[in-house]
């Protein structure tokens, strides 16, 4: 049987493929978890399998209702965060531009920076962004996203999300640079703050973009390790990063693709579609 670990786990997105591979993975390393997502019946089957792991509560709804940080807070009660584990988002198919970044970057900072103060000394929170961020990481895109950032409109950004094509990186690489500047906040509260960029992942969504065009079976024949990742390959690592073993990793990405980024630039960036 798993240690009982100190503080609660928060996996938003958890009745996805890779948010409830997160779940069970840290339910396995003794953590209470607190499971998130928008439709209340997944998370209910999802507790029911992590019966007996872990003390499990349920929140559902929406990433960008006002209230949702404040639900969370008030399921976590009296206990500190150990770990946040926030999967929750939306792929170019779901949805279109401004929405794809209201879910994917706007919600997150505010679901962060209220549940900032409630972080566990030692605890970490893991934003999971996206390999196609780093594909974008253009001093451009950067300074109108660091500009939104600052409470700022960018003709550059609003351009960008007229297509939830484009959208959907720029939301990834607003996560990075998020990432990077709460650093600090997080240091003053003893607890640690990353990104996660997971390639290809063979989940649902995964599966939806594959169907949608081609340009993810080109990412694939070029990816060094040949494949889609698996869920549990992300889970694991988000475990890592949850241990006293990566105590030092804060305000930097994780990427953890097979080497995608890596084909693509042995290609020279440009993939023939």
């Amino acid at each position: 049987m798993a240690e009982v670990q100190a503080g609660v786990a928060v996996v938003t997105g958890a009745a996805g493929g890779m948010g409830s591979a997160i779940a069970m993975a840290l339910a396995d390393r003794g953590y209470a978890i607190v499971l998130c997502d928008l439709h209340a019946e997944p998370l209910q089957e999802l507790a029911r399998t992590l019966e007996g792991k872990a003390a499990v509560s349920v929140i559902s709804g929406d990433v960008t209702a006002p209230d949702y940080p404040a639900r969370i807070i008030a399921a976590v009660g009296a206990r500190k965060i150990a770990v946040l584990a926030h999967a929750a988002g939306v792929s170019p198919s779901m949805a279109d531009g401004a929405r794809v970044f209201a879910i994917n970057f706007t919600a997150t900072t505010h679901l962060v920076e209220a549940l900032l103060p409630h972080m566990a000394v030692g605890g970490v929170a893991v934003l999971v962004a996206s390999n196609s961020a780093q594909l974008i990481a253009r001093p451009i895109f950067d300074r109108a996203l660091k500009k939104v950032m600052r409470g700022k409109s960018s003709l550059v950004l609003k351009l960008m999300l007229r297509s939830s094509r484009t959208a959907y990186p720029m939301s990834k690489r607003a996560i990075q640079l998020y990432a990077i500047a709460m650093a600090p906040a997080f240091g003053k509260m003893g607890a640690r703050v990353v990104s996660l960029s997971p390639g290809i992942i063979d989940t649902a969504m995964g599966r939806l973009e594959q169907k949608a065009g081609p340009e993810m079976d080109k990412m694939i024949a070029v990816t060094p390790l040949g494949r889609m990742g698996q869920s549990a390959e992300i889970a694991s690592v988000v475990a890592f990063l949850a241990s006293p073993a990566a105590s030092y990793i804060t305000g930097t990405d994780i990427l953890v693709d097979g080497g995608t980024v890596a084909g693509i630039e042995g290609v020279g960036g440009v993939l023939k579609l």
